[in-house]
């Protein structure tokens, strides 16, 4: 087999999937790594003795707001914020499921009551891990809310029809029987008064957020981490079956 700088053609496949893999690793190990942030935090009521860069986890309820977010769905006022949409589809196993088509996130800068004070939180909130409220479910056939049809209107990038909402003719039954098309709008939110931690270090003004959640730390990591730690499996054995390939 011909060979290129020195490699045959087996070897050249395996050190491109070796620096496919290598990404992947790298890329997936830095998010889990961000993630056990919420581990390697220092747990704190206060930070004003506390040293700029400081990583802290706070935990309060949420006082005033800053210029607050109002959520698409339901109208709510809040700090942080993750919205999307839903739709069933047919799944990798051949059965129905729920795939996210459509997600945001956003927040506002607010003040964090503690137990022995008020904490600012200043920046954008990188992840919002919060509790999920389906505020609407719609089949097909159904006509959506108003606030969520003014959003389907209105909002670039909001899905409009899909192949599981206009299946072709023939399949439009069995479609129809397993629900394909059916949306779900949710939201995960913080508002006034909603008892949260955050995650973040600490600046002159108060904390920059990494994560902001209502779960427990261990919840939070698992939550944040899952998707990278798929990564993490998925890159390494990319990268070993590569040594295989330039080693045989």
């Amino acid at each position: 087999m011909a060979l290129l700088f020195g490699l045959s053609a087996p070897q050249l496949f395996g050190l491109a999937l070796g620096v496919a893999g290598l990404l992947v690793l790298a890329a997936s190990v830095r998010y889990v790594w961000r993630a056990t942030a919420v581990l390697r935090a220092q747990d704190v009521d206060s930070i004003d003795s506390l040293d700029q860069g400081a990583l802290v986890r706070v935990s309060g309820t949420i006082g005033s707001i800053e210029d607050p977010i109002t959520t698409p769905f339901s109208g709510t006022d809040c700090a942080a914020l993750r919205y999307g949409i839903e739709e069933r589809r047919l799944s990798p196993y051949l059965l129905p499921w729920f795939v996210t088509i459509h997600e945001r996130t956003a927040a506002r800068p607010f003040t964090l009551r503690t137990a022995t004070g008020t904490v600012a939180v200043v920046e954008a909130v990188r992840t919002v891990t919060l509790e999920e409220k389906v505020v609407a479910t719609v089949g097909v056939d159904e006509e959506p809310p108003e606030r969520i049809a003014d959003f389907q209107r209105s909002v670039s990038g909001a899905p409009g029809r899909t192949i599981w909402r206009d299946p072709p003719g023939f399949l439009a039954g069995l479609a129809r029987m397993l629900s394909f098309g059916t949306r779900r709008y949710f939201e995960h939110r913080a508002s006034e008064s909603d008892t949260i931690t955050v995650v973040g270090r600490v600046t002159a003004e108060g904390i920059d957020p990494i994560v902001v959640s209502d779960r427990s730390p261990t919840d939070t990591l698992v939550r944040m981490a899952k998707t990278s730690l798929a990564g993490v499996l998925i890159g390494g054995g990319t990268l070993l079956l590569a040594i295989l390939l330039l080693v045989i």
